[in-house]
């Protein structure tokens, strides 16, 4: 190749990335105006509710304005599951409640039960049903709904059955108590309103979806499909590439194509949970941000997999630190699975002279 082809093609490259970067703050920043429209029930950070069959063993949810996300099952009819947590008066008390779209819960239809000091007391309260000594409960039965709501941040689908909330009567402890008198099955609360999280609970939210499709009733090979069938064309693509240009790959080729790919499989799989979704419930004008979500960890993984490919096993300094930001971008848009992130930033420090035999 001529020098001045080489030339035309350092020039070129950097100018692609910077559109790519301008593509993502673009499709970012036109994804801040929806996210006030939507209905937060399953954007929450998580809460692992444990064995809590029993008051004495409720789970406690920390600062309960904050809001909080709890996926759990309830084993048997005639049981209850209860947690707990602190607050003052006056300030507001928040409760959904919501099922899977699983058919296996078709006709689990659970209730909650609120209960602490100067509550109205409303409805009567399950005899399986444990209430602190001295406490009021006041009761709210489970309505399946019509349709079901499309999440467009997991994405995923769920039905709503009861939205509880009103301003805490005095600064105690409070409990609720989920129920359903006929059957087990799967079942969310979201408690509070504040949307905040830690550092940690941001970048581990795409870990916790895991667990959320599984509460669904899918299984790992079926969440894992997508991104195992582009792991597998795209080093399949790789390695016939550089054959093709006589080549061996690099340990750099195959760490920073393996970040690539993670990054464009996550926007495979975003996509293919929505059309699983979309099953369960009615197109929205929500899905437009699903699709943003998704297009994101395709293009860095785009901008990664251009990097390396392209780089015939020698990355410069210039390309090294693209890889670098490719990487820590993707760590804050759930591209990846931490994994991806990890490599790509990885890739933007290894050497590129040492190759190893295909």
């Amino acid at each position: 190749m001529s020098r001045s082809k080489r030339a035309k093609q350092f020039r070129a490259g950097p100018a692609r990335l910077y559109v790519m970067a301008f593509l993502l703050i673009i499709f970012s920043a036109s994804t801040l105006p929806c996210l006030r429209l939507i209905p937060a029930a399953l954007a929450h950070a998580p809460v692992t509710p444990g064995n809590n069959e029993s008051l004495a063993t409720a789970t406690f949810i920390p600062n309960p304005t904050k809001s909080w996300a709890i996926y759990a099952e309830l084993h048997e009819g005639g049981e209850a599951q209860y947690y707990k947590f602190n607050i003052t008066e006056g300030q507001r008390i928040h409760v959904m409640l919501l099922k899977s779209t699983n058919p296996e819960d078709k006709d689990f239809t659970p209730g909650l039960v609120l209960m602490g000091p100067n509550i109205n007391n409303q409805s009567d309260v399950p005899d399986y049903v444990e209430v602190p000594v001295g406490a009021d409960a006041l009761v709210v039965g489970g309505e399946q709904p019509a349709q079901a709501t499309y999440e467009p941040f997991s994405p995923s689908s769920f039905y709503s059955l009861a939205d509880l909330a009103l301003d805490a009567p005095s600064s105690d402890t409070y409990y609720i108590a989920v129920y359903e008198p006929s059957q087990g099955g799967h079942y969310g609360l979201a408690i509070g309103d504040r949307e905040e999280y830690t550092l940690s609970e941001w970048i581990l939210i795409p870990l916790n979806l895991i667990s959320v499709y599984q509460w669904e009733g899918q299984s790992l090979v079926v969440i894992f499909a997508p991104m195992a069938a582009i792991l597998a064309i795209g080093f399949g693509l790789m390695v016939w590439r550089l054959r093709k240009r006589g080549l061996a790959p690099t340990l750099l080729d195959w760490v920073g194509t393996l970040a690539g790919l993670l990054f464009v499989g996550t926007g495979v799989m975003i996509l293919f949970q929505m059309s699983l979704t979309l099953t369960q419930t009615p197109v929205v004008p929500e899905i437009g941000v699903t699709l943003v979500l998704a297009l994101i960890p395709v293009l860095v993984g785009i901008g990664v997999l251009r990097l390396i490919l392209r780089s015939g096993g020698e990355v410069n300094i210039r390309k090294r630190v693209y890889l670098a930001i490719l990487g820590l971008i993707a760590l804050f848009a759930w591209a990846g699975l931490i994994v991806g992130p990890a490599l790509a930033m990885v890739a933007s420090v290894l050497p590129t002279r040492t190759r190893v035999s295909s």
